[in-house]
């Protein structure tokens, strides 16, 4: 299963649309949403986005009316609003979810998840930690001049990080 990987949108709508396709397109099946959507319509057209596929998320620092999401994941029939460290296991492998790196570093440090996910710094990671992969997909936002996302492929347990042009609004 390829499992599109993402964060740090802050309501850059367009951004995510442009992410969204692409990973579409390059064959994902199940997507991850690491925090920082900012407003339940960023949440929303992210659910709509999805088109039905499974979606895990968990809230960032800057996701404001989180009762609103959570009802809007409660509502949709394959996504999922978790707390904000959540630890999954999906097509064989356990992953740790988290907008933070302290937590991600966290599960690494206990040495039970095949990859440790999340987002905040916005700056794009990956780098294996032992058997574990730790990865920070970027931003969608734009913040850095740099847009990005990774797909996780389950079956080689790889991850690829992409990056998108960069459009102004």
């Amino acid at each position: 299963m390829k499992i599109g990987i993402f964060s740090d949108i802050h309501d850059r709508t367009n951004h995510l649309e442009q992410a969204m396709h692409r990973m579409l397109r390059l064959g994902c099946g199940h997507f991850i949403f690491l925090g920082d959507c900012t407003t339940p319509e960023s949440f929303r057209r992210l659910l709509e986005l999805a088109q039905g596929l499974p979606l895990d998320a968990v809230p960032g620092n800057n996701d404001y009316d989180l009762l609103a999401m959570h009802q809007m994941a409660a509502a949709s029939p394959a996504a999922r609003l978790h707390p904000e460290l959540a630890v999954i296991t999906r097509y064989r492998m356990k992953l740790s979810l988290s907008h933070y790196p302290r937590y991600a570093w966290q599960e690494v440090r206990k040495g039970h998840v095949d990859a440790a996910l999340y987002g905040h710094t916005h700056q794009a990671l990956q780098e294996m930690a032992g058997n574990c992969l730790i990865a920070n997909p970027g931003e969608l936002q734009g913040r850095t001049g740099r847009l990005g996302f990774g797909i996780l492929d389950t079956d080689s347990r790889t991850m690829n990080l992409h990056t998108l042009d960069f459009k102004t609004p």
